[in-house]
């Protein structure tokens, strides 16, 4: 049996490899390949090395050249302190420090400064250019334009932002629409094109009211477009301009009716709306157009015509104006003080509501109208009953849950039955007669005339065009234009005008544009390797900052050379945090770092709670406005993960308790060194991380891995399938997690994600606290899961499963009980957190995956920032880095 020392000895020429070394370089008992031979050869070598890194000659060259991905993963290892094992001989401090700095000498001889690629501008880059440059604030990419991939965590990583002809294509035909919107026919100069709009009675949309004899419909008492108003579903204007609208109405008034008889003209009025905005919007909050009146006792239609003014995208409706219900102007808060006096003033409808108790949930509003009249009619009712004596304690919801609805069905149908109400037969729509300049056709003139600029007096067509694009040109490229390009467009443009005399400078300008907008130079940003420019900065500082164009201040200090100096780049990024636009930078950061931006696509289980876009919103808003907070006020890195205090609103009070009542976010105390608040106990993470039906400590686990202690969990094996969440409760998450985890290959990954998920575990799929997981039941017929406020309490639909166990141990030995004693354990050890929130900015700001330079560039940034510096400190660090001023 050959001794240990014989197979060190063969092991150490080996290894001297991986730290690019001869053997000689030191003292034999002080050199990292004795320490590498007699720490790491013994598991990382023979037929089954250990994580299948196996460290001799051959698998750390690569052609010929010593692998530095492998030897970047041996200093990871040692640098974390995942290597040796626990358990395993360990060396000093000083024995490992001294292998790490000979890797990392080697490493950095071999890093490559920059980028492969360069960076393309994304999906959101390109809409705040676009925005800025032409002033179209509300110019956005449609909805199928492709969506950007994600790299190293971020969708501004140049290897992810490919250009595909489909792509190119897209890119075009945006081009063509802001050159269309800025340089486009003046569409207020063109004449009108009259063109009759027929809408028989499938164009209107009722709601509450229905068609009577004769295929007319029946307008009664409305608030809104929504709710037995008339309005033609398939039509908004096209143009803004003059429309003429016919209506053929009469009164309807029966002998039966619970209200007087009118003899004077019933007022119907036409309000306008953008096609844009919700039906629901109350009349008072919308555009009334005209007003017209039907004779209250005539007996057939009266034919009304009106010429009205309607803007571009609007739709109308039709109103019954003086109904004697919660359309009467007089009782706008129609949902309490008209039901209350209807149900004061008819105490037998009232016992027949209450008797009858609404029906099922697809109870109609016909169906309860009869029940509740038949009940009123039969003579049975206890008009004794106490509850008569008060009014109702609730009164929104849906038709069978609340008094208001079951009134607003009665209502209806007796208006619909027996009247008063309105009758519309005829409903056309013609125009526009004639054409008014709106709003957006005047600021689409300003717009166009400023691009354009004055002309000089005697200047030619070529003259106009060449001013035009050298004051264009410098602001598109975010540099100056060479002689070349400013020709080169310049022709493109006069190129037009001289191949047809009907053309003008608009025209010309116009294929410029388009042409510039598909350049590189302008869809990418340092298409030179190596340092950048005083203009490459600046476009870099502000994409990083604000995901837009470098401004008129960045501009001239460019031009002067002034971003060269630290501390002009350290004064401009303290600007840019200050200004508005660097919302822009919290959201997209926040919701790719956070993962907010998936919240909406998960829906959760809707056994768990009522969930709608609300409280998603909210969520994000808690994560993005804490985060702004930290950086706007230099708050210290720590406060990431407990900084006492948090935003919240009402909708947030079933996620974390309390009782707010404002709707609106409001900063809010919260218990240090306790569950809620910070990163690791935020509802946005906690959902994110979830897959909406219940908790993985896997994925939890290794979100935590990488984004809060900044280490690569790695891509699971293929063949290893994934945990379904058992909602029946038959077995724990734990022993599912054992299963999973008995292939060794598994499990060397697994002991470091596991445990940080498993701590996690008492935040259930939205982020509130549980102490039991919940175990669904198939509700009785008629009945439906109600929500539940913690998983522990036993409710309709849900028991109580197994009990919530969030102990672990991590790799090191340390032993949490729950997501506090991670708190404690990370706020001990925040440089290491600090250096993950490094990379991560560094990897947006450079728009690159990181070297090895720069990994170490972000170590020294964070242990500035930890060492008496704050938050903001850190990401002005980045923007003074060496690194940041290479592609």
């Amino acid at each position: 049996m050959r001794s240990f020392a014989a197979v060190a000895r063969r092991q150490m020429a080996a290894l001297g490899v991986a730290v690019g070394l001869a053997t000689a370089a030191a003292p034999e008992e002080a050199s990292p390949e004795r320490l590498l031979a007699a720490y790491c050869a013994p598991c990382h070598s023979g037929a089954a090395p250990a994580g299948g890194v196996e460290l001799n000659r051959a698998s750390l060259r690569s052609d010929g050249v010593v692998d530095p991905i492998l030897q970047e993963r041996v200093w990871t290892a040692l640098d974390h302190g995942r290597m040796p094992p626990s358990g395993a001989a360990t060396p000093s401090r000083a024995e490992r420090r001294r292998i790490l700095n000979r890797l990392e000498n080697d490493l950095l001889r071999r890093s490559r400064d920059g980028a492969r690629v360069p960076r393309r501008l994304n999906r959101r880059e390109y809409e705040n250019t676009i925005r800025a440059l032409f002033d179209l604030p509300a110019f956005r990419l449609p909805d199928g334009f492709p969506q950007d991939d994600s790299r190293a965590g971020f969708d501004n990583v140049g290897e992810g932002l490919i250009l595909s002809p489909p792509l190119m294509a897209q890119l075009l035909s945006a081009a063509t629409a802001v050159a269309d919107e800025l340089l486009g026919p003046d569409p207020g100069l063109e004449p009108a094109q009259s063109r009759p709009y027929p809408l028989g009675t499938g164009g209107l949309s009722m709601e509450g009211g229905g068609p009577a004899a004769g295929g007319s419909f029946r307008l009664m008492s409305s608030r809104n477009m929504a709710s037995a108003a008339a309005w033609p579903a398939r039509f908004e204007a096209p143009r803004s301009g003059i429309y003429r609208i016919r209506l053929s109405a009469r009164a309807y008034q029966t002998d039966r009716m619970s209200y007087p008889r009118r003899t004077e003209p019933f007022r119907i009025a036409i309000y306008a709306r953008p096609k844009t905005e919700q039906v629901y919007a109350p009349f008072e909050e919308l555009r009334k157009v005209t007003e017209l009146h039907v004779d209250a006792e005539a007996a057939s239609p009266q034919a009304l015509i009106a010429e009205v003014e309607l803007l571009r995208g609007d739709v109308f409706g039709v109103r019954w104006e003086d109904g004697p219900a919660y359309s009467d102007p007089l009782r706008r808060d129609y949902s309490h003080q008209f039901l209350a006096d209807r149900l004061k003033a008819d105490r037998r409808y009232y016992a027949a509501m209450l008797q009858f108790g609404g029906g099922s949930r697809g109870t109609t509003q016909a169906q309860l109208y009869d029940a509740t009249r038949a009940l009123m009619e039969s003579g049975d009712l206890d008009l004794s009953d106490p509850r008569l004596d008060s009014m109702p304690e609730a009164w929104g919801g849906g038709l069978s849950d609340a008094p208001h609805n079951w009134i607003k069905a009665f209502v209806h149908e007796e208006l619909y039955r027996h009247g008063p109400a309105v009758d519309l037969t005829v409903l056309e729509v013609e125009g526009p007669l004639r054409l008014v300049e709106d709003d957006e056709m005047r600021e689409r003139r300003a717009r166009s005339q400023g691009f354009l600029g004055q002309r000089p007096p005697g200047a030619t067509d070529e003259e106009h065009v060449r001013l035009v694009l050298e004051r264009f040109l410098p602001s598109a490229l975010r540099r100056p234009a060479t002689d070349d390009e400013l020709r080169t467009y310049a022709e493109l443009a006069t190129g037009v005008l001289a191949s047809d005399a009907g053309t003008s400078v608009k025209d010309g300008l116009h294929l410029a544009v388009r042409r510039v907008l598909v350049s590189p130079s302008f869809l990418y940003r340092g298409l030179q390797p190596g340092r950048l420019d005083d203009y490459g900065i600046a476009a870099r500082l502000s994409y990083f900052l604000t995901s837009g164009p470098p401004d008129d201040r960045l501009a001239t200090l460019a031009r002067t050379g002034a971003l060269s100096e630290p501390s002009a780049l350290a004064d401009e990024a303290e600007r840019l945090i200050r200004d508005p636009r660097s919302d822009e930078f919290v959201r997209s950061f926040t919701g790719q770092w956070l993962a907010t931006r998936v919240l909406r696509s998960i829906m959760p289980d809707p056994r768990l709670l009522a969930f709608g876009a609300g409280d998603q919103e909210a969520m994000i808003a808690e994560a993005e406005m804490l985060f702004a907070e930290i950086l706007r006020s230099n708050l210290p890195v720590e406060a990431f993960i407990d900084p006492g205090f948090s935003y919240r609103n009402a909708r947030l009070n079933k996620i974390y308790g309390g009782r707010l009542q404002d709707s609106r976010m409001q900063r809010v105390p919260v218990q240090r060194d306790g569950r809620f608040g910070g990163v690791l106990g935020m509802a946005a993470v906690m959902m994110a991380t979830a897959n909406g039906v219940d908790t993985n400590p896997v994925l939890r686990g290794a979100w935590v891995l990488e984004n809060v202690f900044g280490e690569d969990p790695g891509e699971p094996p293929g063949d290893v399938p994934a945990i379904a969440p058992d909602t029946t409760g038959a077995r724990t998450i734990r022993e599912q997690l054992a299963a999973h985890r008995a292939d060794p290959s598994c499990a060397k990954c697994h002991d470091r994600m596991d445990p940080l998920g498993a701590v996690l575990e008492s935040f259930d799929p939205v982020g509130r606290w549980r102490s039991h997981y919940p175990k669904f039941t198939a509700p009785r017929d008629g009945e439906r899961p109600l929500e539940q406020e913690f998983y522990s309490t036993v409710g309709q639909g849900t028991v109580t499963g197994p009990a919530v166990d969030s102990a672990a141990v991590l790799p090191d030995g340390t032993r949490l009980e729950s997501v506090i004693d991670l708190k404690r354990y990370l706020l001990r050890r925040v440089d290491v957190f600090a250096r993950c929130l490094a990379e991560k900015l560094l990897v947006y700001a450079t728009g690159r995956p990181l070297t090895f330079r720069d990994r170490l560039e972000a170590r020294r940034i964070a242990r500035s920032a930890v060492d008496g510096g704050g938050f903001r400190d850190l990401v002005v660090g980045i923007a003074q880095s060496p690194a940041f001023a290479v592609r």
